[in-house]
């Protein structure tokens, strides 16, 4: 029987997703892995995806073992995790959802194949609204033994949808603090740009959640005022054709850049003046801490999440979600004074280093694990773990 570790044993965790794009989810768990590599065993579930894919690979030169099961809604899928979990045992299945109606049939195969402790990390705010996902996340949560939440809004919206504030934490999403600072005319230069011109970058996948349209809307206003000013969009998603679109409508297609999927985020940082993001709703957005911690100054949205990293003002600028007029208005005042540019980036620093450091984050995550395993240890009768345990 599992529940217990000996001591010096490290207890397994095996990472879960079925997200079919695991961006800022995928980031999380590689910064938690990179965090836990040295205490916890560590395997990933995820969609064999383009993303999906290149989690695996970042996440096995991690030391993380990945597990490549075709994973569909089905009951073969289902059969086939079953058959893994009893085979390798993993001491803690911890499911990874974007959003809350992903991953709802994970926990109930997790506990029926013995595991003895199943988490659930939601990286979003409740936003289920019909009633059969509303009747399945129900049914799904005697099957978990916690749920974290990655900003305080997220987990009162949770609790405000039946969650037991018992069963739920807090652990804040973090990032790993970065020293090396990137240099500004290497990157303008591989772009075409001069080292003069306006630079407001977004990071985002292509989706409503993420406002691009409001953005767009609001780029004719700042070109009235700063017509030689650039925007770079990175990211793809199903909504790249339509805004694509609106750009053209709006004649600014000379002046804003799709750049598609980068691995070279935080040089592009480096290049901008201002990172932008006017998301409907968010967790607590990842590209945000890292920009912050790079010293980029931030214009986002006061939504879930964002306005617990940012304090207005004071180490970003928030404004409402789509609105465009605020959002011109806040782009050209930042972009018109340096000082205050570089105010707002040092204070974003200091918070970042102090409230979101992925240290901080993987050390709660595995004392929660220890917490429960060590409760399972008394649920479970005459607990032994077997040395010859088929590790990932």
């Amino acid at each position: 029987m599992r529940g217990c570790l000996a001591d010096g044993i490290k207890p397994a965790v095996c990472f879960f997703t079925d997200s079919p794009s695991p961006s800022g989810l995928g980031e999380h768990i590689l910064t938690l892995a990179a965090h836990l590599v040295g205490s916890c065993v560590m395997s990933l579930i995820a969609p064999p995806s383009e993303e999906g894919l290149r989690l695996f690979t970042r996440a096995h030169a991690l030391g993380v073992n990945p597990v490549l099961l075709s994973w569909t809604h089905t009951r073969a899928a289902f059969a086939q995790l079953s058959e893994w979990l009893r085979r390798h045992g993993p001491d803690v299945f911890h499911i990874h959802a974007g959003i809350g109606w992903e991953a709802l049939s994970a926990a109930s195969v997790a506990r029926e194949a013995g595991i003895p402790v199943v988490v659930r990390t939601e990286h979003l705010p409740y936003l289920l609204t019909q009633p059969e996902h509303e009747a399945r996340y129900a049914a799904m949560l005697p099957d978990l033994d916690h749920v974290i939440c990655v900003s305080d809004a997220v987990r009162d919206s949770f609790i405000s949808a039946g969650v037991s504030p018992s069963m739920s934490a807090v652990v804040p999403n973090g990032i790993t603090i970065r020293t090396t600072r990137h240099k500004r005319a290497p990157t303008r230069a591989q772009l075409g740009l001069s080292n003069t011109v306006p630079v407001v970058l977004t990071v985002a996948r292509l989706t409503e959640q993420k406002g691009h349209s409001t953005l767009i809307d609001a780029v004719p206003r700042v070109l009235e005022r700063m017509p030689e000013c650039r925007f770079l969009l990175v990211g793809t998603g199903p909504l790249e054709n339509a805004i694509r679109a609106a750009v053209l409508r709006h004649g600014i297609e000379t002046s804003v850049s799709f750049l598609g999927y980068r691995e070279d985020v935080l040089h592009l940082m480096a290049a901008a003046d201002l990172l932008v993001l006017p998301s409907r709703f968010e967790g607590l957005p990842l590209v945000v801490l890292e920009a912050m911690a790079a010293g980029l100054p931030v214009i986002a949205t006061r939504v879930c999440g964002t306005d617990q990293a940012i304090v207005n003002r004071v180490t970003g600028v928030l404004i409402p979600p789509d609105d465009s007029v605020d959002l011109a208005k806040a782009i050209t005042e930042l972009l018109s004074c340096a000082a205050e540019r570089k105010r707002l980036a040092a204070g974003a620093r200091a918070r970042v280093a102090e409230h979101f450091n992925g240290a901080d984050m993987a050390s709660t995550t595995l004392e929660i694990y220890q917490s429960l395993l060590q409760s399972a240890r008394y649920r479970v009768p005459e607990v032994v773990l077997s040395s010859e345990r088929v590790r990932p």
